[in-house]
């Protein structure tokens, strides 16, 4: 067999092995991440009775000495380029301000093994004022907390 067959059938073997392992890749359902005094863990649900997914989607929240728990519809989703952006409100006082809590999931493909990266944990005050004066100062003001995760595959 000469050089030029020899690497043809070399990338025929190594382009199928990558095919096969793409096609047994396998979206993560269940995050764990922690930072400087805060904790969340994130299980993605199916809305299913049976399967591999939970039925309920469910977001779990330690920030210092406060425990948030959330399910299904308390938790909103968005898409961006790099991945899913994860939020819940934590409070809400009216007239006064919301207080939100949100990560950046990335999109994330699992080859049966947990998976470590970083994000962070953005907890945001939107304030809502019931006063004719204009608000002055930063409007939304933002804090970041640099948090690392887990991705896995949970069985259910």
């Amino acid at each position: 067999m000469n050089a030029k067959k020899l690497s043809l059938l070399a990338a025929i073997v190594v382009g199928s092995v990558s095919v096969q392992s793409a096609a047994a890749a396998q979206a993560p359902n269940y995050y764990e991440c922690s930072g400087r005094n805060v904790s969340l863990s994130l299980t993605v649900g199916s809305q299913a009775e049976v399967g591999i997914l939970p039925p309920k989607t469910a977001f779990n929240l330690q920030i210092g000495q406060k425990d948030y728990r959330f399910e299904g519809s308390e938790i909103s989703t968005e898409s961006t380029l790099i991945g899913d952006l994860w939020g819940v409100t934590l409070d809400f006082v009216a007239d006064a301000h919301i207080d939100h809590a949100s990560v950046v999931i990335p999109e994330i493909a699992l080859d049966g093994t947990p998976l470590k990266f970083k994000s962070q944990l953005i907890l945001t005050r939107v304030e809502t004022p019931f006063s004719p004066a204009p608000f002055v100062g930063v409007v939304n003001p933002s804090r970041y907390i640099d948090i690392n995760c887990t991705a896995s595959q949970l069985f259910y």
